[in-house]
C-alpha cells in the first residue's frame, strides 16, 4: 500500500510546530523564572517571615509659583519642574466626603493626588486646592521589591505589559502546540481531547453559576 499523501505534510508539520515548540519555551523560560520566583515570594512572604522587599521614602513639601486652578494645572507644573514626561503621570481628584472629627459632622478637603509610575523608582504628588505648597513623596525601592511590582504590573509602562502579554501569548501557544504534538494529529486523540475539553469547559460554566 501506498502511503497517503498527506502524511509527508503532516510529518513536516510536526517537525516545524516542534522546533517552534521548543524555541518559545526556552524564550519564556527566563520569564517564567522571573514570575514564578516572585510569585513565590509575594505567596509565601507571611508564612515564612520573608522580608526580601523593601521600599526606602523620602518626604519634602515644595512652593509653587502660582495657585494651579485644575488639576491637569498641577500634573503641568509638576512635569516643567521635574522634567518627567506627562505621558508617564497618572491623577486622580477626591472629591469632598463626610467625616467626623471630635465628635462633630465635619466635611473633609478635596484633594488632588499626582503619580508618576515605575518599578524601582515612583513618586506622588499631594495637594490640597487653594495651597501654594504641595507635598511630594519620592520611593526607592531595592531589587526584590522591584520585581515584585514588575510582577505586579504597577507600574503600568507599555513596554512591560507588552512583554507580559507576549509571555501569556507564548504559554497559550505552548499548551496548543504541546497538545497538537501529544495528539500526532491522530483523529480518535484529538476527538477524545475536544470531548474532555468539552466536558470540562461545560463543568466549569455550572460551577461557576451554582457559586
Amino acid at each position: 500500500m501506498t502511503e497517503p499523501r498527506s502524511a509527508p505534510r503532516r510529518g513536516a508539520f510536526l517537525r516545524n510546530l516542534r522546533r517552534f515548540h521548543a524555541w518559545v519555551g526556552l524564550t519564556g523560560a527566563s520569564l517564567g523564572l522571573l514570575f514564578g520566583v516572585t510569585g513565590f515570594l509575594m505567596s509565601h512572604r507571611a508564612v515564612m517571615k520573608i522580608e526580601a522587599g523593601q521600599v526606602e521614602a523620602h518626604k519634602v513639601q515644595i512652593e509653587l509659583e502660582q495657585v494651579p486652578a485644575t488639576i491637569e494645572a498641577l500634573a503641568n507644573a509638576l512635569s516643567a519642574k521635574f522634567g518627567v514626561p506627562l505621558s508617564r503621570m497618572r491623577w486622580r481628584v477626591q472629591a469632598p466626603k463626610a467625616a467626623r472629627f471630635g465628635g462633630q459632622q465635619v466635611t473633609a478637603a478635596p484633594q488632588w493626588t499626582v503619580t508618576v509610575g515605575g518599578h524601582a523608582h515612583f513618586a506622588r504628588a499631594t495637594y490640597l486646592p487653594g495651597n501654594r505648597t504641595v507635598d511630594l513623596e519620592r520611593s526607592d525601592a531595592n531589587l526584590i521589591e522591584a520585581l515584585e511590582r514588575m510582577h505586579k504590573a504597577e507600574a503600568g509602562q507599555a513596554g512591560l505589559i507588552l512583554l507580559t502579554d507576549c509571555f501569556a501569548g507564548a504559554l497559550v501557544f505552548l499548551a496548543v502546540s504541546g497538545t497538537l504534538l501529544w495528539t500526532r494529529l491522530a483523529g480518535p486523540r484529538l476527538l477524545a481531547l475536544g470531548l474532555a475539553s468539552a466536558g470540562l469547559l461545560a463543568l466549569v460554566l455550572v460551577a461557576s453559576r451554582a457559586w
